[in-house]
């Protein structure tokens, strides 16, 4: 009996140790800006858009990690669609290329297939020479509109994954991971804190 409770004790503790890694990993992709939900009414034409700052997908058969972010839009003017962000973010000392063209993703949930397209060129962004690390950041970045009901599918499915399309090729993710190992969360996550903010707006419409 008290070698039960003792790896009851054991399991508990485990647990928390996880958790806690998983939330300190959370506050500090949130610190870094990635993954944060912000809302706001446009002074244009008095809509809530509320927003997702684009953090990290996963997959876990890539060889060195998933270099495009995913974040989303969305305005109480067309609740029934979304826009989905995906941004290529690197520095001119990198090995890799300095900006990156997006032109599309494909989403699978389990097992059928939709493609979307970008509709406009990739935005491409540049921040002034950091005397520090004496380099310059870049960002680039696109997005794809897709139907509000899409986004719901991705999120409650069984097995969602993502192909986006870029210059350098096409870059895999399985969207339904909501962690990368380690505990670093990854878009799923404030995706669903984003619909969550969403949803009580869209259910008065």
């Amino acid at each position: 009996m008290f070698k039960g409770f003792v790896l009851v004790v054991a399991t508990v503790l485990l647990i928390s140790q996880l958790s806690g890694c998983a939330g300190m990993a959370d506050s500090v992709s949130k610190m870094s800006g990635l993954g944060v939900v912000n809302e706001e009414t446009s002074t244009f034409d008095k809509a809530t858009v509320i927003d997702v700052s684009p953090t990290w997908l996963y997959d876990p058969e890539g060889s060195f990690g998933n270099q495009v972010k995913l974040g989303a839009r969305w305005s109480s003017k067309a609740p029934d669609y979304v826009a989905l962000v995906m941004s290529y973010n690197a520095d001119t000392s990198g090995y890799g290329a300095t900006y990156m063209s997006i032109s599309g993703i494909d989403i699978n949930v389990d097992g059928e297939i939709t493609s979307y397209s970008t509709r406009h060129s990739t935005k491409l962004d540049s921040g002034g020479y950091n005397t520090v690390t004496r380099t310059i950041y870049t960002e680039s970045r696109n997005t794809v509109v897709i139907p509000y009901a899409m986004l719901e599918e991705m999120v409650f499915a069984n097995d969602c994954r993502l192909r986006i399309h870029t210059s350098e090729g096409y870059e895999d993710a399985r969207f339904s991971i909501e962690r990368i190992p380690g505990g670093q969360g990854t878009a799923i996550l404030s995706i669903q804190e984003f619909m969550a903010r969403i949803e009580p707006i869209r259910i008065k419409k």
